[in-house]
């Protein structure tokens, strides 16, 4: 495997602050020692980590990291431009985005610190959406596209809380768990098409929950149910996990069913969906399914 800080047939004499790896810190050059003693033990302590990042891992961060904002930029500015309706906007962004985040894991390898690596595209629209909802950075687009009212201080609840959950589902889990994927599948295409669904074809309404429709109940049960099974037979295609069917697939189904029911209850205005569906359904998960 090829190597940023690795040059095969590279003749410069080793200074000895390089480190067992004997890597250069810039690709294909021989530095020259900094007259200042903190500089060069910057440069010699930098060598080492630049050398462990493979090219394999280098070109799935940047193909991850581009292909989220060129996703949600598209429907920034579809919604901006009056092509797309704004809730409409918001909801294709949330169902979509978390699916298509976990399907780059595959592309980095097998490495301790390659989960980290993939972390940084969801901490990196953690970033984003703190400076634009506290009004450090001004983006109309962004906020026309994924908040409700258009106040860019929505953007610190649910697209927030969204985002951590992404960087708790690829710290915690990674692509060796089933509880992470469920945990995706509920709250980005479960919690999505109910709203979906409910808002457009929803009639009847759950006695307990006005707010909430049976139908957008059903549609988050399968859209759940669908998308975690889904992703499990990609990832078990892979290689990175197994399971037996018949069990699995009827805990993705509890878990499913639990998790509309959650999502369902008059607790909105206490505590945001997007923090209490994916806690119940990893729960559940790291129960049923492990």
């Amino acid at each position: 495997m090829f190597r940023l800080g690795q040059v095969a047939g590279a003749s410069c004499e080793q200074p000895a602050g390089w480190g067992q790896a004997g890597r250069p810190p810039l690709l294909g050059t021989c530095p020259r020692k900094p007259s200042d003693g903190r500089g060069w033990a910057l440069a010699s302590l930098a060598g080492p980590v630049l050398g462990a990042l493979s090219a394999r891992d280098a070109a799935a961060l940047a193909f991850s990291a581009l292909g989220s904002f060129a996703w949600v930029k598209i429907f920034d500015l579809l919604a901006a431009n009056n092509v797309l309706e704004q809730k409409l906007s918001r909801k294709i962004v949330h169902i979509t985005t978390g699916p298509l985040f976990i399907l780059t894991w595959p592309l980095f390898s097998g490495a301790a610190y390659a989960r980290y690596l993939a972390l940084l595209v969801p901490a990196a629209n953690f970033l984003r959406l703190f400076l634009v909802g506290t009004g450090v950075v001004k983006d109309e687009g962004l906020v026309k596209s994924i908040s409700r009212q258009c106040d860019r201080t929505e953007l610190l609840r649910g697209p927030l809380y969204y985002v951590m959950t992404l960087m708790a589902v690829t710290a915690l889990c990674w692509r060796d768990s089933m509880a992470g994927m469920m945990v995706v599948a509920v709250m980005c295409a479960g919690d999505g098409f109910a709203d979906v669904i409910g808002r457009q074809w929803g009639r009847k309404r759950w006695s307990y929950n006005r707010s909430k429709t049976l139908e957008g109940s059903a549609a988050m049960f399968v859209a759940g149910t669908l998308t975690g099974i889904g992703l499990m037979v990609v990832f078990r295609g892979m290689g990175y996990i197994s399971f037996c069917a018949g069990p699995t697939f009827l805990g993705v189904v509890l878990i499913s069913c639990i998790s509309t029911f959650v999502e369902a209850l008059p607790i909105n205005n206490v505590v945001d969906d997007n923090l209490s569906v994916p806690l119940v359904a990893g729960l559940l998960a790291n129960w049923l399914l492990m």
